[in-house]
């Protein structure tokens, strides 16, 4: 018997909205390209819900008034207007018409008595008609066609639309764990068998003075202290303080951000024109003292249809200044003084000295307070302006669609160390420009073949891109920056769909890649994807299951608007990185050959109860030949094609939507397993082992073989047993050279999503779970050495301790050792042998973790006419996290830069927030 599938769609709507009043958004999705795409990921960031488009780029998704859906990676944002429920959706889908009557002249001639008229236009000459425009009230044009013949044109009607929205946030934030100093021992080292307090005047570092309990201040004026010199603890003076040098402190910052809409429709929805105005202002304040940024935008966009041309035009403008930007690593170089400040030294108690230089603990050390200090209010300003303007039309089948952007951003970073800064004696003053120009064009002709179950599309893409890039440092040159590239871009896509058992697509074609700074173009760059959809599988109506798969190639190059400079701390180690200080930009970024990437996936999906639960797993593997790197050569900063790596890996996402659900109460999770490595196939002779990022003693390396951004450094000598080689002071030995000591990736990143909605209500959790990988913990290793840690302010008592290995003979060890022993000079301690960094490989940390990545609890409110016109939500983000290492957060950056995680040299702590934002739409 054949099955009546039409009818299922009906049965199953009818049956879904008697139990529920879920509403829904549908619409098409553009990818990047601005064209309609299948497969993309629409995500709701209120409900976590995501659906993806099939392939017309049509998406139908569970969503709420003023839901937010992101999609390209969140590239683009859309706010959800007009959910309807489901039926009305599905109902649209199909076409309509509407049953004429039957019209019969002999019915009308009986039942309507013949008046006459002499004056009647029926009497005249002339004739009228008024078929021309039916269902008219208002005559707008009477015009007379020929000698008997007038048409009636009806006058439309029109009517003007205000409406918009407005909402306000408040954030408090406040920082996440940081490593645990010890606040016993004072500045100071032992000398002659004592352990002796060395006040700042001395330059001294270390805090491996006396127990501060031992201690009091003399009282005499000393212009480091306002209490006096340490001395010896007695009657007759009070005793020394535990001074709080804590850097951080809770800030507020807040953002609001006003939406107006103004539409002339006519005809009922019809829009005839509508103009958009967004206005913004956000104020951004870090965890430090003072430290802040505000943000003032304003977004206008029109739109209308011309001669049935659809017409987009926008701007926008966004105006962006702060007090400081860590482009110089100001705020790790504040976090580490902060750390490394002994409690016997106060920085707040002045920044300066009598003679206007610095106070600080050290002459080389510096006072946070005193960086702080500055002249100028902001030292970071930035405009962006931003035009486009966008006109399609089609017909029938043929479509035309030509968009034009351009940008124009100014930048100026204000980059000032004071006299007597710490490895700036004299000072330093630089002001960096930025001037970045983009133009974009973009072409597409599409012709859609529509034949039975068949749908063929043509298409043919340009892409213009023009970009000119001026930098300038007042302590340096400029460098100017100019590159145009072409795509030319053909696709060929084929869908069949069979209501009853499958469907499939296809997607094939070819791209041609120009470029002025590319050493050679590439006119091959084939791809090709396609899915295969099995529908109700052993004849189950709610089980679907489709095959997908796909191979692209890409021609790339390294952004142009992208600063290398940062490269510039692998000039120096880790303990001379208080002289870092970038002024060299890339010299040229021509004759560059293109990045190729080749990037294959396969994967399925199944669909289950339409689409309730759904299953999708999906590896891919890309290759990347050629791939770019910076490097200094004769002090000048320069790209070159290094090295050919491959990037592979799967992700498995699990939703299930509507775990329970009644009529005002539905639960619902998604859950996603992600796994990668990155292996370093093939590295240009002469440049294995290259620093990618790091310092020039412990660093992130290029290395054939191994994971791209393994950690180098110093490590532990040992035997052919694996054991440990001590020398004859009883300490293991540190071997000569470096070697790869940790791998950042993870063994597998989880996270889940969950949703609660209750009525008016609707509660978010997101959280994550990292196994694996690891971390060197640089800022553990420098905290032993100066003894501001917990752990050397702990185990510095410990005598007699013997290490586990053997000596150079192969016997095992039994020399007894002190940890600190104040008979011996400072450098000969546990922590200080080693020099600055310790032994690399004893710093390596597992950088496990699990998350609370943020919770949101939402409520919205009916309000006279308006239907959840206000809307009140209240989260935390960070809330909790718990890790495996003693330091930061490991998801955070060293020096704050791309591409160097696995490093932490006092890198900034994560913070948690905690905010409320009410938005009101009228």
């Amino acid at each position: 018997m054949k099955k009546v599938y039409l009818l299922l769609p009906v049965f199953a709507v009818q049956f879904a909205f008697a139990q529920d009043s879920q509403r829904y958004y549908s619409g098409t999705f553009f990818n990047e390209k601005k064209k309609p795409q299948n497969f993309l990921k629409i995500f709701n960031k209120n409900s976590g819900v995501y659906e993806l488009t099939d392939e017309k780029g049509f998406a139908i998704i569970a969503a709420k008034e003023y839901d937010t859906l992101v999609w390209n990676s969140g590239k683009n944002i859309q706010v959800v207007h007009y959910v309807q429920e489901l039926k009305n959706i599905l109902e649209r889908q199909v076409p309509r018409q509407t049953v004429e009557n039957i019209a019969s002249k002999d019915y009308e001639n009986l039942i309507i008595k013949t008046e006459t008229d002499e004056f009647s236009i029926e009497k005249s000459y002339d004739s009228l008609r008024k078929n021309s425009d039916h269902d008219f009230s208002v005559i707008r044009k009477l015009k007379l066609k020929s000698d008997s013949l007038y048409k009636i044109k009806s006058q439309p009607q029109k009517y003007l639309v205000f409406n918009g929205n407005f909402s306000t946030s408040l954030d408090v934030k406040n920082r996440n764990r940081i490593p645990k100093t010890q606040s016993r021992y004072v500045q100071g080292r032992s000398e002659n068998g004592s352990l002796v307090w060395k006040g700042p005047d001395t330059g001294e570092m270390f805090s491996f003075g006396p127990d501060i309990s031992t201690l009091g201040f003399n009282g005499i004026p000393y212009e480091y202290d306002n209490n006096g010199q340490l001395v010896g603890l007695n009657d007759g003076i009070s005793p020394a303080k535990i001074y709080d040098n804590n850097l951080f402190k809770t800030t507020v910052g807040y953002s609001n951000q006003l939406n107006l809409n103004t539409i002339i429709k006519s005809g009922g929805y019809n829009e005839n024109a509508r103009l958009s105005l967004n206005i913004g202002q956000q104020k951004d304040q870090m965890y430090f003292i003072d430290q802040f940024d505000i943000a003032n935008t304003f977004k206008a966009k029109f739109s209308t249809e011309i001669l049935k041309f659809k017409i987009n035009a926008g701007f926008n403008y966004t105006g962006n200044k702060a007090t400081n930007t860590n482009r110089i690593g100001l705020f790790n170089r504040l976090y580490q003084n902060s750390l490394l400040t002994p409690v016997s030294f106060s920085n707040k108690q002045s920044a300066y000295l009598n003679n206007g230089l610095q106070r600080s603990y050290s002459l080389y050390a510096d006072n946070p307070e005193f960086l702080f200090s500055q002249p100028e209010k902001y030292n970071y300003y930035e405009n962006i302006r931003q035009f486009n303007f966008d006109v399609n039309r089609q017909w029938n089948g043929f479509k035309l669609s030509i968009s034009q952007a351009y940008d124009n951003q100014d930048m100026m970073h204000r980059d000032v160390y004071k006299i007597s800064t710490n490895g700036f004696p004299v000072g330093l003053y630089n002001i960096r420009n930025q001037k970045n120009e983009f133009y974009n064009s973009n072409i597409l002709a599409s012709y859609k073949l529509h034949d039975g179950e068949l749908d063929n599309k043509f298409s043919l893409n340009h892409i213009l891109n023009d970009r000119k890039i001026n930098v300038s440092h007042s302590l340096d040159r400029n460098y100017f920056y100019q590159r145009t590239s072409q795509d030319y871009i053909f696709n060929y896509n084929l869908d069949y769909e069979n209501y009853n058992d499958f469907e499939f697509g296809v997607n094939i074609g070819n791209s041609f890649y120009i470029s002025n700074t590319s050493l050679k173009n590439k006119y091959w760059i084939p791809k090709v994807n396609g899915y295969f959809t099995f529908k109700d599988i052993f004849g189950w109506n709610n089980l679907d299951v489709q095959f997908m798969g796909a191979h692209t190639q890409l021609a790339a190059e390294p952004e142009i608007a992208k600063s290398y400079s940062s490269y510039t701390t692998t000039q120096f180690s880790a303990q001379n990185a208080y002289q870092y200080f970038p002024l060299k930009e890339v010299e040229t970024f021509n004759n560059l050959a293109n990045i190729n990437i080749k990037e294959s996936k396969a994967g399925f999906k199944i669909i289950l109860f339409n689409p309730r639960i759904n299953l999708t797993a999906e590896y891919f593997k890309r290759k990347i030949n050629n791939d770019v790197f910076p490097v200094f050569e004769n002090q000048d900063l320069v790209l070159k094609n290094l090295a050919d790596h491959t990037y592979d890996g799967y992700e498995v996402n699990f939703n299930y939507d509507n775990i329970y659900h009644s009529y005002d109460f539905s639960i619902g999770s998604k859950a996603s397993f992600f796994k990668y490595r990155d292996i370093v196939d093939r590295v240009n002779s002469g440049y294995n082992n290259l620093m990618i990022s790091g310092f020039n003693d412990i660093y992130k390396t290029l290395s054939e073989g191994q994971i791209l951004g393994a950690v180098m450094g110093s490590y532990y000598e040992r035997n052919a047993e694996g054991k440990l080689i001590i020398d004859d002071y009883g300490y293991p030995v540190k071997a000569s050279g470096m070697k790869i000591i940790a791998d950042p990736t993870p063994d597998f990143v989880m996270k889940f999503s969950h949703q609660i909605n209750y009525k008016m209500f609707a509660l978010n959790i997101n959280w994550e779970w990292k196994k694996g990988g690891q971390v060197w913990n640089g800022t553990q290793a420098v905290l032993d050495y100066y003894g501001r840690s917990q752990t050397s302010g702990d185990e510095r008592i410990i005598k007699n301790y013997v290490f586990e290995g053997v000596n150079y003979n192969g016997n095992a060890n039994q020399i007894p050792v002190d940890f600190y022993n104040p008979d011996l000079a400072v450098g000969d301690n546990r922590w200080t042998r080693y020099g600055f960094l310790g032994v690399a490989e004893n710093y390596v940390e597992k950088s496990d973790y699990v998350r609370i990545n943020d919770i949101t609890l939402s409520a919205y409110f009916d309000i006279g006419n308006f239907r959840r016109a206000l809307g009140v939500s209240f989260y935390v983000n960070n809330i909790f996290l718990w890790q495996a290492n003693r330091g930061v957060d490991s998801n955070q950056n060293f020096y704050d830069f791309d591409n160097s995680r696995g490093l932490d040299f006092f890198n900034l702590p994560s913070f948690k927030t905690y905010g409320c934002t009410v938005s009101f739409k009228f």
